[in-house]
């Protein structure tokens, strides 16, 4: 478990219950660097009943933009499109709140799609589901009660070590972490893995 994540992510979920009880409105944001070479940014906003996380790839282009529905969870897509402040890619992935967290059930457990444990996750591996994506292939969304993650696959060339970095929002709360994975041994792929815990799974 990375520490503080279990707590801080807990105590933002439990404002925002509260604001959208009190309101009926509601949001969270946080961002920044990822620490990553070739991964400039990425913005996490929880508002209207949904969770997105925008991610910015400074060396991949796409002409076009593209929205893909998403079998699980429950009303869940991924837009890809250019980037034009960085003239790269953005990947956005959206989620309704109420299905963040609705579980795997049914789906085969795996780690990393290489066959490496996922860091930060006890068993080292969760429920999964691959997507299909044009320009990157094959991304990963990990489906559990207490973890929801997506294994997105980059080439990550200056990348010798994994890179880990709390996602905190604006009161310093920690919502997740992101982490830069390299290549290992032969045949396995470099990437970027989101992981946001609710009860102490990561």
């Amino acid at each position: 478990m990375v520490p503080g994540v279990k707590e801080g992510l807990m105590v933002t979920l439990a404002v925002y219950g509260l604001l959208l009880s009190l309101s009926g409105c509601g949001n969270i944001q946080a961002g920044g660097d990822t620490g990553i070479d070739g991964v400039s940014k990425y913005d996490v906003t929880i508002a209207n009943g949904q969770a997105r996380l925008v991610v910015i790839f400074d060396n991949l282009n796409v002409d076009a933009g593209a929205r893909i529905p998403l079998r699980r969870p429950a009303g869940a897509f991924i837009e890809l499109g250019p980037d034009f402040q960085t003239g790269g890619t953005m990947l956005a992935l959206s989620v309704p709140l109420a299905n963040m967290f609705e579980g795997g059930g049914g789906l085969p457990t795996m780690g990393l799609p290489d066959g490496r444990p996922l860091p930060h996750v006890r068993a080292g591996s969760l429920a999964a589901l691959a997507t299909d994506l044009p320009v990157f292939g094959q991304c990963w969304l990990y489906l559990a009660r207490d973890v929801f993650g997506i294994f997105i696959p980059v080439d990550l060339p200056n990348l010798p070590l994994t890179v880990t970095t709390r996602i905190r929002d604006g009161q310093g709360n920690v919502l997740g972490v992101v982490s830069g994975i390299p290549r290992g041994r032969t045949g396995s792929i470099s990437g970027v893995l989101f992981l946001f815990p609710i009860d102490g799974g990561v």
